[in-house]
């Protein structure tokens, strides 16, 4: 299956979850062009974070998801904002998401962890992940050793 049919969208693309630059409306416009629009919510606490969501639910029909940062010190309570709101595409960054997905899957999201190692992404695959995002050391301010090129056939090889 295409990655565009697993997230119902026209293209193939995923916007980075940028912290203080993805807001909602940057998101529906991402979303409202066909790609998979993210609310990056590493600049934001939890009640902005909240209101982002259902900011961009006004603005879109179309599908769109979060970037939670796992070292946000909100982060678990964005973790269940983003259930309680159904949010129907989730990612995460800095941490292991894998106690959360279980809660999100059960709200109806796809979940897609963005990992810096190997050993992370086959933690989350067996936690029900519906895919991974490979990012190297050289993707803005993310851990780890191995650059995307290296990590991607690595990730590839060691999760379905």
């Amino acid at each position: 299956m295409k990655l565009n049919e697993i997230l119902g969208t026209e293209f193939p693309i995923i916007q980075g979850g940028m912290a203080n630059i993805a807001t909602g409306e940057f998101a529906a416009a991402v979303s409202n062009a066909g790609a998979m629009g993210l609310i990056g919510a590493g600049g934001m606490d939890a009640d902005t974070f909240r209101e982002n969501i259902r900011k961009c639910r006004t603005l879109t029909h179309k599908p769109f998801g979060v970037n939670i940062m796992l070292m946000h010190p909100q982060a678990r309570e964005m973790a269940q904002i983003a259930a309680e709101e159904r949010v129907p595409f989730i990612t995460t960054g800095a941490g292991n998401p894998a106690s959360y997905i279980p809660m999100w899957k059960e709200a109806g999201a796809k979940v897609f962890p963005v990992v810096s190692v190997v050993a992370l992404a086959k933690l989350v695959a067996r936690a029900g992940a519906d895919g991974v995002i490979a990012e190297g050391t050289e993707s803005g301010g993310h851990v780890g050793e191995l650059t995307t090129m290296a990590l991607v056939p690595q990730v590839r090889d060691a999760v379905d």
